[in-house]
């Protein structure tokens, strides 16, 4: 006296177990994905704050550069002020050729 019913709900019966591994696979499957997907997201963060603190310290290494090149026109501007001073000391003395008896040198 099986009817109709009767067979749809054994077969549903049946096929419950399998159902329900196969609901439960795709739910620890969809939070696998949810888990990755933060991780990813958490690891982009993280390589994008890796990249600003190098472009900081490339920025940082150039105008340690420049600062350096500024402080070293500054000594050699001032050795050159020195130089110049040095060179104002020095005095040649003019040859007097006629007290040495040599007047043509003039000519």
């Amino acid at each position: 006296m099986k009817g109709q019913l009767m067979e749809e709900k054994e077969e549903t019966a049946k096929e419950a177990p399998q159902r329900g591994r196969f609901e439960t696979m795709q739910h620890y499957r969809a939070m696998m994905y949810r888990d990755q997907t933060k991780a990813i997201e958490a690891r982009h963060q993280e390589e994008l704050n890796k990249v600003r603190i190098e472009s900081k310290l490339e920025f940082l290494e150039e105008c340690e550069s420049i600062f350096f090149m500024y402080h070293k026109k500054k000594k050699i501007e001032f050795e050159l002020v020195l130089a110049e001073a040095k060179l104002e000391d020095v005095q040649v003395p003019t040859i007097d050729w006629f007290k040495l008896g040599e007047p043509m040198m003039y000519d």
